[in-house]
């Protein structure tokens, strides 16, 4: 995918997580957490939480889609902490989002 597809659809899932904040009722402590999951880690965290919005993408563009999404943070250990949910395996094609407040029961 090409720096432009890869804006185009961040920009895409950007407008689903707004128009779904409102449609849920977020309050103002209420926030996204981002994941790169498999499809079964996909598949846990729908079964957990509500609502969990995802975006597919090819795993070599998995890590630019994700930096759009998740801050860049300082400190060591919060860098770190970025990095690992940076890393890119060919098993994770997912880019998820969900609210750990929103539990699905």
């Amino acid at each position: 995918m090409t720096t432009k597809e890869i804006a185009q659809q961040a920009k895409l899932f950007q407008f689903e997580l707004n128009s779904a904040k409102y449609e849920y009722s977020f309050s103002s402590t209420d926030s996204w957490i981002f994941n790169q999951s498999t499809a079964s880690e996909k598949l846990a965290l729908e079964q957990k939480f509500y609502p969990v919005l995802f975006v597919k993408c090819e795993y070599e563009d998995l890590a630019s889609l994700a930096g759009i999404f998740i801050p860049a943070e300082e400190g060591a250990g919060k860098e770190q902490n970025k990095s690992q949910l940076l890393a890119n395996s060919k098993d994770r094609i997912y880019l998820v989002a969900h609210c750990d407040t929103k539990l699905k029961y």
